[in-house]
């Protein structure tokens, strides 16, 4: 398939219906990811257009699927202008009506940044941990995760980071899913010393530093690796 993000250089401008905010959004970025960088409280969840948890109604203007099939998005979706603002490329000025939920307000407004593949160790038969080094800071909560682009693989995939944020460090504990188009990339074809887009940091499932309750973590296979980050 295509790659729409490389299509357009511009920044469209995002305006969000019935309220004086607004944001800028380049052809080679998605609605979602843009407002959040902006430190725009846009809610979703799984950032890959399976939720629906970032749907938004087009109110004027064009947007762009980066997945048109993506599941968050329904047949009545279809019909009523509503998309998914993680699949969603603006070709233009646009508004969109959704609403802003504090809870969504980024802790570190997520940027994109180049990671270099350092080294990797095996945890099971078929558990990894990738490391990579940044060439810029990514500062994180311990749980969230962030978007890797692969080589060869169309859109991004989530990994969640499994060490705490250092000195431009980020560790992933990735299963290989038998067939899997991202985990195939990222175990047989990235060699160490490859770089590749990371885009994060996003999640909300992250620590909450000022519970002063105990807190139990339960993960199985390589949904440890954010529990290990916030243990």
């Amino acid at each position: 398939g295509r790659d729409v993000m490389s299509m357009d250089s511009q920044v469209h401008r995002i305006t969000l219906a019935g309220s004086d905010q607004s944001f800028g959004c380049g052809g080679d970025d998605v609605i979602l990811r843009s407002a959040l960088r902006q430190g725009i409280a846009f809610p979703y969840e799984c950032n890959v257009g399976a939720c629906g948890n970032c749907k938004f109604e087009l109110i004027d203007g064009e947007v762009e699927m980066v997945w048109p099939e993506a599941p968050g998005r329904t047949e009545k979706d279809r019909e009523r202008r509503r998309y998914l603002g993680c699949q969603s490329v603006p070709r233009g000025d646009c508004t969109i009506k959704m609403r802003p939920s504090a809870h969504y307000a980024p802790v570190y407004p997520p940027r994109r940044v180049l990671a270099t593949l350092t080294g990797r160790r095996a945890i099971t038969h078929d558990i990894e941990e990738f490391h990579f080094q940044l060439d810029a800071d990514m500062p994180f909560e311990p749980g969230q995760y962030a978007l890797l682009k692969l080589p060869g693989v169309n859109g991004q995939r989530a990994y969640s980071m499994s060490n705490i944020a250092g000195p431009r460090v980020l560790h992933f504990q990735i299963r290989r899913v038998p067939n899997g188009q991202g985990t195939g990339a990222l175990f047989d074809s990235l060699a160490s010393g490859a770089s590749i887009e990371v885009d994060g940091p996003y999640g909300m499932a992250y620590l909450r530093r000022d519970v002063k309750r105990d807190i139990l973590c339960l993960a199985g296979g390589s949904g440890l690796a954010p529990m290990i980050s916030i243990a």
